[in-house]
């Protein structure tokens, strides 16, 4: 395990491939690292002629080639050639490395980014978001989210690279990054153990960052949620994926960062599960630096802490908003616009009542569970919108003994009275 310590770090080194030929090398830049080299020949203790009839049997390079690396005629030095004189001089790699700034390819498209010596916060965060969304296939780079503002944030994490790939709109209502780079393609198989092709059955928290201190792998739970995380209406966070080592990693993050949560010990159709109780304000706070701000899963959360804040000018505005914040969840067929349009048409209402109406408008048998108890948390979130106002009413005795009480639904016409998400649709 390594050392508990803030700074963990990256051997640039590992990024070279034993498979790689000239022609796709990885390529080191910096300020003062031509002096550093020019000091690690010397200390070779071979003639510049030696050193170069060295180098072409040991990187099965040209006399050309080797040449311009003895006589330090280029800008650009391959690591395996910063290393090979490493190892020639029993130096220190890390003292060596730290004269490296940049790195690029040789092969295209060529892009210079800011060489990560450290894991860093916003490192791991992209490991997390790949790792819940994201594709690996050779030098491609993909991921993607429904949620725009998901990778508006991760694009702003590739800032450690001094790299910002370009947002991407995928389909109707998708978005993402797709992007060539053999450099962070590298990062992300040299030093967090991604495979190349389909990881979405064995993915898990990286080792590098699991035995790393607890600011890192929240980094990485963090950029996971962002991406694979639920934020539901009835204020729970779940979690399913299809590797059990990644839904662990997770839940061994929240132990660590003492978060309650459940977990199924089995699968469940084919996916396995990690969720909150439905969680109080105090616990929503808490939550939510799991989450970064200003993407949809944490204004749902800044919701449910603070309330809806915006004011609306029209039913089809408040209507348009809610519909967008709170679109029909796969697996349901219960949409909250259909619920808001229903009260609307019948003014005054109770639960079943408002089920049957909704069942027979739509052709279905039930609408929303024999009990539709899946409507009453768009129940709940009208009236946090004060599009409804809630009256108790006696109905008669029970069947069993008692009194029956139901809640009556009354509708607020005054659309300018309500409060809705704020958000940027």
């Amino acid at each position: 395990m390594l050392e508990k310590f803030n700074n963990v770090r990256l051997d640039l080194f590992k990024l070279h491939d034993s498979k790689d030929t000239t022609k796709n090398w990885i390529l080191a830049k910096g300020e003062n690292l031509k002096i550093e080299l020019n000091v690690l020949i010397e200390e070779t203790g071979f003639a510049n002629t030696e050193l170069v009839k060295h180098l072409m049997k040991k990187l099965n390079i040209s006399i050309a080639c080797a040449e311009k690396l003895v006589y330090l005629s280029r800008e650009w030095y391959p690591l395996v050639y910063i290393e090979e004189l490493v190892n020639l001089t029993n130096s220190n790699k890390y003292e060596i490395q730290n004269k490296i700034n940049f790195l690029k390819s040789c092969k295209p498209p060529v892009v210079e980014y800011v060489a990560v010596k450290e894991l860093t916060v916003n490192l791991c965060k992209i490991t997390g978001a790949h790792a819940a969304d994201g594709t690996l296939y050779g030098s491609y780079i993909a991921i993607t989210d429904y949620h725009k503002t998901s990778i508006t944030a991760l694009i702003k994490w590739f800032k450690d690279f001094g790299y910002a790939p370009k947002l991407k709109q995928i389909g109707k209502n998708e978005f993402g990054i797709k992007f060539h780079s053999r450099i962070i393609s590298r990062y992300l198989t040299k030093f967090f153990d991604f495979p190349s092709g389909c990881k979405q059955y064995s993915v898990k928290e990286p080792e590098i960052i699991r035995n790393s201190p607890l600011k890192f792998r929240k980094a990485f739970a963090f950029g996971a949620l962002t991406f694979d995380g639920c934020v539901t209406s009835s204020n729970k966070i779940e979690l399913c994926v299809s590797s059990k080592g990644f839904r662990d990693s997770i839940a061994e993050i929240l132990t660590e960062l003492n978060i309650p949560y459940k977990a199924m010990e089995q699968q469940s159709s084919r996916y396995w599960r990690l969720w909150s109780n439905a969680l109080t304000k105090q616990e929503a706070l808490i939550w939510s630096e799991l989450f970064e701000p200003n993407t949809e899963k944490w204004f749902k959360l800044n919701d449910y802490i603070n309330g809806f804040s915006k004011k609306v000018n029209s039913f089809e505005e408040a209507v348009y908003i809610l519909n967008s914040v709170y679109p029909r969840q796969s697996g349901s067929k219960v949409i909250l616009k259909d619920v808001l349009l229903a009260i609307q048409d019948l003014k005054r209402t109770y639960r079943y009542e408002l089920a049957d109406y909704l069942a027979r408008k739509n052709n279905l048998v039930s609408y929303g569970g024999t009990w539709a108890h899946s409507l009453r948390h768009h129940l709940d979130i009208l009236k946090r919108a004060n599009v409804i106002s809630v009256e108790k009413q006696k109905f008669g005795k029970k069947k069993s003994f008692g009194t029956a009480v139901r809640e009556i639904y009354i509708f607020n016409g005054n659309s300018r009275e309500w409060r809705v998400p704020e958000r940027k649709i």
